[in-house]
This record gives C-alpha cells, sequence and structure tokens, in this order.
C-alpha cells in the first residue's frame, strides 16, 4: 500500500495508480533514457494507424475519407494529428537538408512565398501558413460536394486529411529533389512541386465525388480544383506576405 499522495492530482495513493487521475503512484526523473522512450513509443504507436492511413490516402482517398465521417475510425489516423504529424516529418527533413547543403541548395525556393524573407519565414512556420487556407478549402468542398450528405465540419475533416497528404507528397518531392542534388549537384525549383498538388487534388476530388449522387461531378470537380489551387497561390503570394509583414516580421 502506498501512503504518498499523487504528484498529478494531489489525492492520497493506495496502489500502483492513483484511483483518481490514473496516473502512476511512482514517476520516475526525466533522463535520456525517458525521452529515448517517449520518441520510441510515439513511433511504435502511430505505425499501423498513421502508415495505414498514409498509403490509404493515396490510393483511395474518397474512400478513405468517407468511411471515416461515416464511423470507420479505429484503423485510421485522426485526421489531425494525421496532418501535424506529416508537416513536421517534411519540416524536419527541410531543417536537415539546410542544415547539411545550406539553403535554396537541393531545393530552391526563388521567393515561392513572396519576398525572401517572407519566403524564409513561411517554411519555418508551414503549419500556420497551411491551417489558414484549411476552412476555405473545406467551404469548397461542402458547397460543391458533400453538403445534401455532410455538414461543414464532416467535411473539415475531408479537407484536413486532403491537405495532410499534399504535405507527404511534398516530403516525397523533396527527397526526390535531395537524390536529383545527389546525382548532379542541382537544386530543383520549389514551384515543380505545385504539380503534385494540382494532381492529388484531381485525384481526391475524384474518387470522393463519384460516391455521391449529385449532378454535374465533372463541373464540380473543375470548380474545386481550380478553387482550391486558386485559393492557395493568391495566399502564398500575396495574402501570407502581407500578414507576416503586419504581423510578424516589424
Amino acid at each position: 500500500m502506498h501512503s504518498k499522495h499523487c504528484k498529478n492530482c494531489g489525492k492520497p495513493l493506495h496502489d500502483l495508480f492513483c484511483s483518481h487521475c490514473g496516473q502512476k503512484a511512482k514517476v520516475d526523473r526525466i533522463t535520456f533514457a525517458y525521452i529515448w522512450h517517449e520518441i520510441f513509443h510515439f513511433f511504435t504507436h502511430i505505425d499501423k494507424g498513421f502508415f495505414f492511413t498514409s498509403l490509404r490516402m493515396l490510393e483511395s482517398p474518397g474512400r478513405t475519407v468517407k468511411e471515416f465521417i461515416d464511423g470507420k475510425r479505429k484503423k485510421y489516423q485522426p485526421p489531425v494529428s494525421y496532418f501535424f504529424i506529416w508537416t513536421t516529418i517534411y519540416i524536419l527533413f527541410l531543417y536537415w537538408i539546410v542544415y547539411m547543403f545550406g539553403e535554396n541548395t537541393v531545393i530552391n525556393y526563388k521567393e515561392y512565398f513572396g519576398p525572401t524573407a517572407t519566403t524564409k519565414f513561411a517554411i519555418s512556420h508551414l503549419s500556420i501558413v497551411l491551417v489558414i487556407i484549411i476552412p476555405f478549402q473545406a467551404l469548397y468542398m461542402f458547397l460543391l460536394v458533400t453538403k445534401t450528405t455532410y455538414n461543414y465540419f464532416e467535411t473539415l475533416v475531408a479537407a484536413i486529411y486532403t491537405l495532410g497528404t499534399i504535405i507527404l507528397l511534398q516530403f516525397v518531392f523533396a527527397v526526390i529533389a535531395l537524390l536529383i542534388y545527389g546525382i548532379n549537384s542541382r537544386s530543383v525549383d520549389l514551384r515543380i512541386s505545385d504539380a503534385f498538388k494540382i494532381l492529388y487534388l484531381i485525384w481526391f476530388i475524384y474518387s470522393f465525388i463519384k460516391l455521391f449522387p449529385i449532378k454535374m461531378k465533372f463541373l464540380r470537380m473543375v470548380g474545386f480544383v481550380l478553387l482550391a489551387f486558386g485559393t492557395f497561390t493568391i495566399w502564398r503570394l500575396y495574402g501570407f506576405p502581407l500578414l507576416a509583414n503586419r504581423l510578424f516580421m516589424k
């Protein structure tokens, strides 16, 4: 029997776990072994759901998203964590590339997010840059595809999954750019990655819209791709540079 108090909630301890909050009675000191265990635990506990979801979002994105919204959720990585895991992986990989080879050496950003300083800021705060456009992508999808079946927030899940997978493809692009640099020491223009975005938006909306009993599917597909990619382009070239200069880069 334990006579101590729980370090989390302060309640008396009578067993190996606190009966009030569930935390272990014995709390170890934070050491290197603790940090390593947390890292290992993180990756080993997302592997099945995360990698399965990533593969399914490439193979059959529309059906995958619809299954999740309709209730088949246990086998899939939740949308928000899916998005942030891929964003984190991509950003860390970009940091590593810059650290090892220098800025604009492997991937040439060429003022992708406006002036050089703004582009550099955007790359280092990519999650903020991308999160802002998700509600707009969801709105287009809701108005053009899902409004007779799902509400806006259910549609928002589809937009989060879609953007998370686009970040996955950005990561693939960065890997390809690194391989090209290793072969001929030439940088790859980041704007080439826009082809990945457009092709995936087409593939996603095609596989998604065919599951709904709505008319003029082709026109709706075209409208969604134009609105989604157009909004992103306007945001990265004009909206984000203006916002960054006024709020973050004074």
